[in-house]
């Protein structure tokens, strides 16, 4: 199962090879667009950054999200997985509107632990 519609530009799917373990995934062509939002805060835009995002969406839209999702970024990708297609999901919609919409991301990155970042 691979939905590349719902929360596009990232891509939700259940990894082939364990079913049950599901994954959140941005590349980075789709991150360019975001990384002057990314810049004001002095932050790049990469894996990392939307990894910060994302810490930051679920501590200030989605308590208790956090906990049910593991985060693996690299540099030039943003990946969340665990087993919890529920939580992966609202944190994909969290996450499109946030790449959407430079206001929202703006908010997002503001009240992130700037740790969360790196």
């Amino acid at each position: 199962m691979t939905d590349r519609e719902s929360f596009a530009p990232l891509v939700f799917f259940e990894y082939d090879h364990k079913p049950g373990h599901y994954c959140l995934m941005l590349s980075d062509n789709h991150m360019l667009a975001a990384e002057p939002v990314f810049a004001e805060f002095g932050y790049e835009g990469g894996g990392y950054g939307w990894a910060g995002v994302a810490r930051s969406a679920v501590a200030t839209q989605e308590a208790g999200v956090g906990e049910r999702v593991s985060f693996d970024p690299e540099a030039g990708m943003f990946v969340a997985y665990g087993q919890d297609a529920p939580a992966l999901r609202a944190l994909g919609a969290l996450l499109r509107d946030a790449l959407a919409d430079p206001a929202a991301l703006r908010e997002l990155i503001a009240a992130g632990d700037p740790e969360w970042f790196d």
